[in-house]
C-alpha cells in the first residue's frame, strides 16, 4: 500500500512539471502571437503606404524610412516564427 502511495507521488509530481512545462510553453506562444499581430499590422500599414497610387507620392526620405519599418517589422517576424 505504501509502495502505491509513493508512486502516485511520483506520478502527481511528474503531472505538476508536466503542467508548469505546458503553462510556460502557452504564455510563450502567447507572446509570439502578440508580436506577430503586431508585425502584420506594421507590415500591411507599411505596404499601403508605399504601395497606394491614389495618394501623393511619398518623398525618398519618406519611403527609405517606411521601407526601414518594413524590413524591421518582417525581420521581427521571422524571429517569432522560429521560436
Amino acid at each position: 500500500m505504501s509502495q502505491t502511495l509513493h508512486q502516485l507521488a511520483a506520478q502527481a509530481a511528474q503531472l505538476q512539471q508536466a503542467l508548469a512545462g505546458a503553462a510556460d510553453s502557452m504564455e510563450q506562444y502567447e507572446y509570439n502571437l502578440q508580436g506577430i499581430q503586431r508585425c502584420a499590422e506594421q507590415i500591411a500599414k507599411c505596404v499601403k503606404m508605399v504601395g497606394n497610387n491614389r495618394t501623393a507620392a511619398l518623398s525618398a526620405r519618406d519611403t527609405r524610412k517606411v521601407m526601414d519599418q518594413l524590413e524591421a517589422a518582417t525581420n521581427e517576424l521571422m524571429e517569432l516564427l522560429v521560436k
